[in-house]
């Protein structure tokens, strides 16, 4: 499994209390100024000539003034511009404030409208802000997001929260953002992805600082490699676990078809199609290797590797009785959708999945996050690691909050990032072909964590995929993603026959 630690600003903090104590004491701003430098170089427009750095009143915004002397130094007319002086500035600041202005750098307070610049280096702000811009300060940001300049932040974007990705008034729309020491929540997950463009990292050189303890990870290719064992090659249909996938009330059966067709093409050696009130389709003439049955029936007449339930599942009594014996089930259980609606509203329900000995999975968008939690949308979305990790304590599951930087919480603590997906995804069916695909790789024997963070993984990857194939964003499909999640999965295995 990827473990490249993700860190909030408490933790960056203490990192850099670290390295300020070393003797001598690394020069870390001018490795910053010099590293921003380096990266806006190589990503600026080709031919550029002009650059204005935004020079902010704390240590970020002395990075900024040496990456302001780096740039002039490679040629480019660059222009810094501060708002305010710092009522305290360190020793590291004054020496980049004194060594620019020593070579003639400029230092100005407001933007000539008539002037054009290439690049804009943002370092107003780094991960210390802690309360909304206001006044000149987002006048500027305003101001600074009006320009067709390509805009690099300094270690975060100014005005977005580094430990939840929530905007704090306004923030600046960065095209890159180069980050330092350790990857922050906030880049990640919320609304960071939006403002913070393409993020590079740099450890400023010092490799060998003691890292604090974290419980949050980045998820990165590594979980596709191992997720599931080797084949041997005389396995058959049954050395691959069967699953029952549940839900498809009237209207609704697409849910479970896609849901059922994902978990077939990743693995699932039998996969049966519980609908609610009776199979509404003999066959699926997409898939007619899915064996579609009565849910009742269903789960008395077979045993599983794993169920998953809730596409389509409505939420009438028949509903809540079919969740309640999938429950009962010794074996993991996936839930989504409806079945989520139903927990939300049944308290006996609730009980019975925190009282499961076998893992339960979760797999809630933000609103059916909120119904579960009983507090508002906003709520959840205001720091989406705390809400992922109060579910999977809540609920003693394994808990993926689906959105942007979807958030996997495990109830010992440990939380996952994951870093794949575009906003191709924002379509329907998306929710049920995810399900489909946790499902098929528990179901083939994948320990259930593995299985959350590799298929979640994957799904982002799918789309990625089919984006860098123009075909996406706009019009993809959740159909889509299932064949591009099976080629990338046998890309990705190592020894998929014994």
């Amino acid at each position: 499994m990827q473990t490249v630690p993700v860190y909030q600003t408490e933790d960056i903090r203490e990192i850099e209390k670290y390295l300020f104590s070393l003797d001598p004491k690394p020069n870390l701003m001018e490795i910053a100024g010099k590293t921003v430098a380096n990266v806006a170089l190589h990503v600026a427009p080709r031919d550029s000539q002009t650059a204005l750095v935004l020079a902010g009143p704390g240590d970020n915004g002395g990075d900024a003034y040496v990456t302001a002397r780096h740039l002039k130094n490679a040629n480019y007319s660059v222009v810094v511009l501060s708002l305010s002086s710092p009522e305290t500035v360190s020793q590291d600041r004054s020496r980049a404030i004194a060594d620019w202005q020593e070579m003639g750098g400029i230092i100005k307070t407001n933007i000539d409208p008539e002037e054009h610049f290439d690049l804009v280096i943002d370092g107003l702000f780094g991960i210390g802000l802690t309360r909304p811009l206001s006044g000149d300060f987002a006048d500027l940001v305003h101001q600074v997001n009006q320009l067709s300049s390509t805009v690099i932040a300094i270690d975060i974007s100014s005005g977005l929260d580094s430990d939840t990705g929530n905007v704090m008034g306004c923030s600046i729309h960065a095209h890159h953002t180069v980050t330092f020491l350790g990857y922050k929540v906030g880049l990640h997950t919320g609304e960071g992805p939006d403002y913070s463009g393409i993020v590079h990292f740099s450890d400023l050189n010092m490799d060998d600082y003691p890292r604090p303890d974290t419980s949050g990870y980045l998820i990165g290719s590594e979980v596709l490699q191992n997720v599931l064992v080797p084949r041997k090659k005389s396995s058959h249909k049954g050395s691959h676990g069967q699953i029952a996938i549940i839900g498809g009330d009237e209207g609704m059966v697409g849910a479970i078809l896609l849901a059922g067709r994902a978990a077939l093409k990743l693995g699932a050696g039998r996969v049966f199609i519980g609908a609610l009130r009776g199979p509404l389709l003999a066959v699926d003439q997409v898939q007619p290797e899915l064996m579609i049955r009565v849910a009742s029936e269903l789960l008395s007449q077979n045993e599983f590797n794993c169920i998953a339930i809730g596409p389509g599942l409505g939420n009438d009594d028949l509903a809540h009785q079919t969740l309640s014996k999938s429950l009962s089930q010794p074996v993991p259980v996936i839930l989504d959708a409806g079945a989520l609606n139903l927990v939300a509203d049944h308290n006996q329900l609730k009980s019975k999945i925190s009282d499961r000995d076998c893992p339960t999975v979760l797999t809630p968008h933000p609103k059916e996050a909120a119904r579960l939690l009983k507090c508002s949308v906003e709520e959840i979305q205001s720091d989406r690691v705390h809400s992922a990790l109060s579910l999977a304590n809540e609920f003693n599951s394994e808990v993926i909050l689906k959105g942007v930087g979807s958030v996997c919480a495990f109830p010992d603590g440990n939380w996952f990032i994951n870093t794949t997906g575009n906003p191709g995804m924002a379509c329907a069916g998306m929710g049920d072909v995810l399900t489909g695909i946790v499902g098929a790789l528990i179901t083939q024997g994948a320990y259930s964590h593995s299985a959350v963070v590799a298929g979640v993984y994957l799904h982002g990857l799918a789309a990625d995929q089919l984006l860098s194939d123009n075909k996406g964003p706009i019009g993809m499909t959740a159909s889509e993603t299932i064949d591009t999640s099976r080629s990338i999965l046998n890309q990705h295995l190592t020894g998929i026959l014994a």
